[in-house]
């Protein structure tokens, strides 16, 4: 076995040149996957917190038929009972309640239609990122008068801090329009065109009395982990359903946003199945292309009585150690690459994907195990790959090979 081993080592960098770019070959497909599985899992991620932290929370609660209607008839009226509940789950962190309608944003220049959503300011804090976002003016503090309207909007609106808006909405029970005067009180920008352009915020106490509502249209809700919110087992889900209300995870209330994660998973599997594919079929040409440089070697070992598993055995181990190689650099190669990109990040600057924008860099996920797992992968990979050409090598006439003849 060692004269294999040694005999192996020796033939493996005969020609040094091929060893190498079939190694780098390897090597560079390696880390290739190894890139992709980290950035994917980064852009997972980062979509999966933007879509959380800015503003959706990490589950909500409505009356069953709001999400479809969006009437603004239908709303939570038992909001004191959920609180009661909410306050004895262990995995819910924060909550914030919100009223919800269309309204109309009318100024001396210009008028818009919007959503209209009423916040407490303290809790809508913790939930969202409404107050990381004010770029004028200053956050919501209880004034009756507030509004909250974004950079864009009030561009369009032609109106600055301290400028009278006049909000018009169709209240609940009846649809009679309801009007009152806001000022313009603070600018935000979460570089979303949709939340910048289509919503406005007031203050919760003030937003029930314009709709004529004694309860809330949606509580939002976040959880100790993002990853918590997949997990069926809860008691949280069982404790807020009812008859008249449903409770729904992030992936839930963003299907299209779901679809895309999933859809995400699957583009890897593809990439790694196509570089597999190649660094084997690389492989093959490379063992098959030593081999037939060596046959009359071959044949003179076959005929001196060397039995043709000691070929066989021969062949791949030269395999194992290129993969063996090649794993090791592939490893260093990719970790050494997604290590630098998620430091620096990929900053896509406002691509629109599904209807989120990802507004942030996107830094790759290193996870250890994961590269540990594609290393050891493409290390199998090249050793199966050693197979067939160590068949053909094992099946050589003595007569034939020494005449350099297949």
């Amino acid at each position: 076995m060692n004269l294999i081993a040694t005999l192996a080592q020796r033939n493996t960098f005969r020609n040094y040149r091929r060893t190498f770019l079939t190694v780098l070959l390897i090597a560079c497909g390696l880390a290739a996957l190894i890139f992709t599985d980290s950035f994917v899992k980064g852009m997972v991620k980062t979509m999966s917190n933007i879509s959380t932290q800015t503003y959706l929370g990490h589950a909500q609660i409505h009356k069953i038929g709001y999400r479809a209607s969006n009437d603004v008839d239908e709303y939570l009226t038992d909001f004191p009972r959920i609180v009661e509940l909410l306050s004895l789950q262990e995995s819910v962190v924060h909550f914030s309640a919100r009223t919800m309608s269309g309204a109309m944003l009318s100024s001396s220049a210009n008028i818009s239609s919007v959503l209209l959503i009423g916040v407490n300011g303290e809790s809508e804090a913790n939930v969202g990122e409404l107050d990381n976002a004010m770029v004028e003016g200053s956050y919501l503090t209880g004034n009756n008068s507030e509004l909250l309207i974004g950079y864009d909007l009030a561009d369009l609106l032609e109106v600055s801090l301290g400028d009278r808006i006049v909000v018009t909405v169709s209240a609940a029970h009846g649809g009679d329009l309801s009007q009152e005067l806001f000022r313009v009180s603070g600018l935000f920008k979460f570089n979303d065109r949709t939340m910048d352009n289509n919503m406005a915020f007031i203050n919760l106490d003030k937003s029930k009395k314009l709709l004529n509502i004694k309860g809330v249209h949606e509580v939002a809700l976040t959880l100790r982990d993002l990853s918590s919110a997949d997990d069926s087992s809860l008691p949280l889900w069982r404790a807020l359903k009812s008859e008249t209300r449903e409770i729904l995870n992030w992936r839930e209330l963003v299907p299209q946003l779901n679809s895309v994660l999933e859809v995400s998973d699957f583009s890897t599997l593809i990439v790694s199945i196509i570089m597999f594919s190649l660094v084997a079929l690389g492989l093959i040409n490379s063992m098959f292309m030593s081999i037939f440089e060596r046959h009359q070697e071959f044949g003179v070992l076959l005929a001196l009585g060397t039995r043709p598993t000691q070929i066989f055995n021969q062949i791949m181990t030269e395999g194992m150690l290129i993969g063996l190689i090649s794993a090791a650099m592939g490893f260093v190669l990719g970790l050494g690459l997604s290590v630098w990109i998620s430091v620096v990040g990929i900053d896509y600057g406002h691509l629109e994907m599904s209807g989120l924008t990802i507004n942030e860099p996107i830094y790759p996920v290193i996870d250890i195990s994961a590269f540990v797992l594609l290393s050891v992968s493409i290390f199998t990979i090249t050793t199966l790959s050693c197979i067939y050409p160590a068949i053909h090598a094992a099946r050589l006439s003595p007569s034939n090979a020494m005449r350099k003849v297949a």
